[in-house]
């Protein structure tokens, strides 16, 4: 067995690095808390970290590491182990003394020639808005709160590193508690990862409580499976599954059934308008909207969707394209509809002869407003749209 490049290798054998580089942060603290506790080191003065290498190597499947005492002595194995995971030990015992690993004094920044190890320095390079109350340090020995966790400390240098701290009690063969020992890790990396989740989801909640309508997850199928903003909005779960379908008027459901049909088959983004039933029994206008979320393979796992009652915005349209309405459009809705003027006449209240002389208009109706909104409505509910393009000639179609 020979160094190479850093690493301790053994032909057909795995690296030492490479069984390092797969144990996980938290496995770590946790191993080694576990494995002083099991070998029975509370007993000992002087932390044997060769055999704490073996055994961290024995539990992570590394037979590479099974010979280590042979070939390097303890202190040679705790650098490794320091530098390739970027932790330091501290013990604090009874007696108020407190001792700190080459790679402990390094998380800190601190030079272990000039500094004596102690509480009062660990907590003076605590960053101040993560300090705890103060507190006697030796309630260490029965509190481990005093240091366990995950906190920011500013090295000498001003360099802001974050460390997880995680502490075992260690009791003498009386059962008498003897030192406490704890294990710094530096987090620095997972957390500036974690950074940019947590803007995202800070982001999404923010979008949930500001959402005017309902967001919504819903499968290919058609059914509704989360309510992301239920606790806002709760008369929103009876969207769930289908029960959306079922807030419809019945002459609209199949209609928007096959328009969530064609979208989920093309995956094009869906954006339609209709009434859903409220409690009280009455129907409001809703627009709803949702876009496919895709795998990376580009198939559509999922779509993310929001329903918005647009119920006065509806009506106040309704009422300025009411005003537009043009005798060619009255004529072309009458004939979509298959209706005399009779039969039009009839149903709005008007005069046969009004309704004529209406017709014969080429331009806007020039009528009281009441009886351009009468007409409108009665077409509308018919199934008639009237519709206003920016460019070119009111029209209508079909709704």
């Amino acid at each position: 067995m020979g160094k190479m490049g850093g690493a301790v290798t053994r032909r057909g054998r795995r690296s030492i690095f490479s069984i390092f580089k797969d144990l996980q942060v938290g496995r770590v603290a946790a191993k080694i808390l576990c494995i002083v506790r099991e070998l029975g080191l509370r007993q000992r003065s002087e932390l044997n970290f060769a055999q704490l290498g073996v055994e961290i190597g024995h539990l992570a499947g590394g037979a590479d590491l099974l010979q280590f005492q042979d070939h390097f002595d303890s202190w040679d194995i705790l650098r490794f182990f320091e530098d390739k995971v970027g932790c330091g030990l501290w013990r604090y015992d009874a007696e108020g003394r407190m001792f700190w690993s080459r790679g402990f004094y390094g998380l800190l920044g601190l030079d272990p020639h000039t500094i004596a190890p102690s509480y009062a320095e660990i907590e003076k390079r605590i960053h101040p808005d993560d300090r705890r109350p103060k507190r006697d340090p030796r309630e260490l020995m029965f509190d481990r709160s005093l240091l366990d966790g995950e906190f920011r400390i500013v090295r000498p240098n001003g360099a802001l590193r974050w460390i997880r701290v995680q502490s075992e009690v260690l009791l003498d063969r009386a059962g008498a508690t003897e030192s406490v020992l704890g294990l710094a890790i530096d987090i620095s990396e997972q957390r500036k990862a974690l950074q940019p989740l947590k803007i995202d989801a800070g982001r999404y909640v923010a979008l949930t409580r500001i959402a005017d309508g309902v967001l919504w997850i819903g499968s290919e199928d058609g059914r509704i499976t989360t309510i992301l903003n239920a606790e806002a909005k709760p008369e929103a779960r009876q969207f769930l599954g289908a029960g959306w379908v079922d807030l419809l008027p019945e002459e609209e459901r199949e209609s928007a059934k096959q328009s969530w049909a064609a979208s989920a088959a093309t995956g094009r983004p869906y954006d339609v308008e209709h009434r859903l039933r409220q409690p009280d029994g009455s129907y409001r206008w809703h627009r709803c909207k949702a876009l496919p979320v895709t795998e990376p393979n580009g198939s559509i796992r999922e779509w993310l969707g929001i329903s918005v009652d647009v119920h006065h915005e509806k009506l106040s349209t309704r009422d300025a394209a009411a005003s537009r309405l043009t005798g060619a459009q009255l004529r072309a809705a009458r004939g979509m509809l298959n209706w005399s003027v009779k039969q039009l006449a009839a149903r709005t209240g008007l005069s046969t002869a009004v309704v004529r002389r209406l017709e014969e208009q080429n331009g806007v109706l020039r009528m009281p407003e009441a009886t351009i909104k009468q007409l409108h409505e009665t077409l509308s509910a018919a199934g008639v749209e009237f519709i206003f393009p920016a460019v070119g000639q009111p029209g209508v179609r079909p709704r």
